[in-house]
């Protein structure tokens, strides 16, 4: 049974409001829609619609969806409080063979968004990699005139800061080639920054990317059902479109090694920063 609810936090004077959903029949664990930070648009949709995972050892690989079929328990929505600040945490509980998966997101009180996997438990005895995907369906002061831009170490000034070169059509990019990640709107220049995590690898043979930039297309919204163990099949949406100025999506791919030590059950956490910018 799919279960949804709204938030308007804090209540005493709301900055964030969003609806969240799990939907039966869907692989994207929690759906976050119309997402807004202090009255301004930030996304039209934000979830997890894919993890895959590659054993050293040869076992798999495999694809693990977090659907409402393996959801344990409710949806939980709490305040807590570190460093500060408050954030409000949105998070599903997941069980999947022998992983225990816990898909957590933290909307902070300043604007700042952490969208976590922690993962634990071993389904083979053997060293293995979690790759994370996160698709955020930007739309920075609504669904036109957003720009996504790559940070790269080679300098130079393409008019938005030193390092920051705009991405004109799709693409896709891995941190060798950036060190970070933006979308915009071309208009007011609000937008968000998209940092790696302290604890996110980088890619390899098994996914090569880090960040995919594609056009919106609604039909491409597959909702979990996109890619296989074998591959993400996210190339498949990067078709060179315009994106200059357009409604896009930003693909961020999280790489969360787990090095096996023996009988253990420890958990490991991996997931972007998302950074407000001028909002």
């Amino acid at each position: 049974m799919s279960v949804s609810g709204q938030v308007n936090w804090p209540p005493e004077a709301p900055v964030w409001n969003f609806t969240w959903e799990v939907n039966d029949g869907d692989s994207e664990a929690i759906a976050f829609r119309n997402i807004n930070f202090r009255g301004k648009k930030v996304c039209h949709k934000a979830s997890l619609p894919m993890i895959r995972v590659r054993y050293d050892s040869g076992a798999g690989p495999y694809k693990d969806p977090l659907s409402i079929g393996n959801m344990q328990g409710p949806v939980k929505v709490y305040e807590h409080n570190q460093s500060g600040y408050r954030h409000l945490v949105v998070e599903s509980y997941h069980r999947i063979g022998q992983y225990h998966l816990v898909n957590r997101w933290f909307f902070r009180s300043d604007g700042l968004i952490l969208p976590q996997l922690h993962s634990a438990g071993l389904q083979h005895p053997a060293s293995h990699q979690h790759h994370v995907y996160w698709r955020f369906d930007f739309d920075i002061d609504g669904a036109a005139n957003n720009l996504a831009l790559a940070h790269v170490a080679t300098g130079g000034n393409w008019g938005y800061g030193t390092g920051w070169m705009p991405l004109p059509r799709e693409t896709w990019q891995a941190t060798s080639a950036a060190t970070g990640w933006a979308v915009l709107n071309k208009g007011t220049n609000r937008g968000y920054l998209i940092d790696r995590g302290p604890h996110d690898k980088p890619s390899d043979a098994f996914e090569p990317g880090d960040m995919y930039a594609t056009a919106y297309h609604g039909t491409e919204d597959l909702k979990g059902r996109l890619g296989t163990a074998y591959s993400s099949q996210i190339s498949s949406h990067v078709n060179n479109e315009n994106i200059d100025g357009q409604d896009l999506v930003l693909w961020y791919i999280a790489h969360l090694h787990h090095i096996y030590h023996g009988p253990e059950f420890e958990w490991h956490v991996c997931g972007p920063l998302l950074w407000p910018l001028r909002y």
